[in-house]
Formats: structure tokens, sequence, C-alpha cells
């Protein structure tokens, strides 16, 4: 496949997801853990406004500009055959080989990146000595500035650090600590999160391993996005990032099969249809249970002890399609 037009081929490898325990301001969150991810193709540059408004038709953003990146867009979007990194591409790209806090060989000054500069990373312990420093407090612009300022990182990406923070992917969890191959965050959650930091950020609030949270179909104006794309099929890896039912290996869709009788188990089913868009299947019986509590106690405990399989009224028809199916019951 031939290198798209401002994209660079990010090749994979194996890293420590998250930050160590000596890392300055780090946060409980970040346990590292190794992580392998493929070969995957990243934007050099931020989406710029005209970009978006060439596609959408509308500019959400804060800071008019058509070189500047947009901002104030939630995570809900389609694309065709574009999209978000996870969290794991991006923090493997964001730390481009390094291994310390930030890309560069000492934390980024306000002439390296932007962000709040009178915040320089470490400063919250060195207000009255600030000699300490790596750098120097420095300007605060308190407005984004056109993707391809500053110089880029080893991999050839700009603003990794700062202009706007990046949705990534995945929703938010704890870190797994078993290694893991282009691991995509869980199935299901009520967070997205997105990294990097942005124009009014702390530089603590940079760090490649540093994660930041929101509601899914929330904005703010300090938030954009990069693209991604495939380099080539491989295990784990996903796609569609714009698709809100796509399995987290790109090859098929979540359903979600319930059988309730009470209606506990149908309001939890619908829940978690309603925060993810997953598919839904309510599972009902040729001859239902009886109404009656007691009665329906008796009744699985006999169909259990002959290990029964009473016939369904209906049925998913399109089985193929899916490739998780979860399945929800109630506990008797």
């Amino acid at each position: 496949m031939q290198t798209p037009e401002n994209f660079v081929l990010i090749k994979g490898g194996s890293f420590q997801m998250g930050s160590p325990e000596s890392e300055a301001w780090r946060s409980a969150d970040e346990t590292q853990h190794s992580v392998t991810v493929s070969d995957f193709y990243m934007s050099k540059y931020e989406l710029t406004q005209k970009e978006y408004e060439e596609i959408m038709g509308n500019n959400p953003s804060n800071f008019l500009g058509e070189t500047l990146p947009v901002e104030n867009v939630s995570w809900d979007r389609s694309a065709n055959g574009y999209r978000l990194p996870t969290e794991a591409e991006w923090e493997y790209a964001c730390h481009a080989g390094t291994t310390t806090a930030f890309y560069m060989e000492n934390s980024p000054s306000a002439e390296e990146a932007n962000y709040y500069g009178h915040y320089p990373y470490e400063i919250e312990d060195n207000y009255f000595s600030q000699g300490n420093l790596q750098v120097q407090p420095g300007e605060y612009r308190q407005t984004t500035v056109p993707v391809d300022s500053f110089s880029e990182n080893p991999y050839g990406l700009y603003n990794m650090h700062g202009n706007v923070s990046e949705w990534v992917w995945d929703y938010y969890s704890e870190y797994s600590t078993e290694a893991q191959t282009d691991p995509a965050g869980p199935a299901f959650g009520t967070l997205r999160v997105y990294r990097g930091g942005g124009w009014n950020d702390f530089a603590k609030n940079m760090r490649s391993a540093y994660r930041a949270t929101l509601e899914q179909n929330k904005g703010s104006f300090n938030l954009g996005i990069r693209l991604v794309l495939n380099a080539a099929p491989s295990s784990g890896s996903i796609s569609g990032a714009g698709a809100q039912n796509t399995s987290v290996d790109g090859n098929g869709k979540i359903l979600i099969a319930y059988f309730s009788w009470g209606g506990n188990t149908e309001g939890v089913a619908e829940e978690i249809q309603r925060q993810t868009g997953v598919d839904l299947f309510e599972i009902t019986m040729v001859n239902p249970y009886s109404n009656d509590y007691n009665t329906v106690l008796d009744e699985a405990q006999r169909d259990q002890s002959v290990q029964a399989r009473p016939e369904l009224a209906t049925h998913v028809e399109n089985m193929d399609e899916y490739a998780i199916v979860m399945i929800g019951y109630p506990n008797w």
C-alpha cells in the first residue's frame, strides 16, 4: 500500500505502555505493561478545520482558521476507511521509541509545544526555585496554532504534545497487567479516552502516558482528532472508527441476546444498548414460563435437571454477522 498523503507509516513493535512509578505527576491508572502494536499509518497532523468542513459541511470550532485543528468535536463520527488510533497506537506513536515522559530529551518548552506555557513540567514542585526546572516558564498563547507548527517527533508527527488533545478509540478502563497485542480497550464503557494535552493544559498533562476522559457525545475547545489507517490486516486491530457497532477486531458486530422474566435483565440490556449502539435481541419462548415466581423456580429446576432446550419463538436470522455475542439471563 502506498503511503497516503500527509500520513506516515508507523512500524509496529513492542513497548512499555504506561508510566514508571518514578515519573513525576503520573496517575494511578498508568500501570506499565508490555504492549505490541502492528504497523499502521498515522496522519502527520491533527485534522484541520478545512478538512473537517469539506467532509462534514460544518465547522464546530471555537478558534477559527483553515489550518487550525478542528476542535469542539465529539467522538461520534464516521469516516470512509479512516479511524481513530487506539490508545496503544497513540502512545506508541507519541513515544516514538523513547521511554521518557515526553519524546524530546527534556520536557517541552513553550517554543516547542503549544500549552499553558506558564506551567512547564514539574513547576508545581519548583515555584520558588525555578532554577531546578528543565525548562523555564514561557508564553501562554491562549489559542490553537496551525497543525504544522513546531518540529515533528522522531516518527514525523506534529503536535503530539499540546495544541489540542486527541480522541482515541478506546473506552476508558484500568489497564490489563498482562502482555497484549493490538489492544483496543473494553467493548463497553461510559467514557472515551483522549490524549496529548491541549493549548490550555499544564505540561504534566501532555506526558506521553497521560490519560484523560470525556463522554463520547461531548466536545471541548481543546479537543480534536488525528486519523489513522490500517497498514495491513492483523489480529486484534480495529477498523471503521465511526461504526458504533463494530467488534474490537473489525470482523463483525456485537449482539446482546437476553432473556428476562421480571424485567431486570431487560433493563440492563437496554441500558448497555443505549450507551453503545450494539444490536439487541430478546429471547422469547413458544411456551413461556409461569408468571408466578415460586412456580417458575420449579419449572426452571425441572428444565435444568433434564437439560431441556425449550423451543424459541424468535431467532437471530443473521447470526454470522456477529463476532461477539453477549448473553443476559436471570440467575434462577
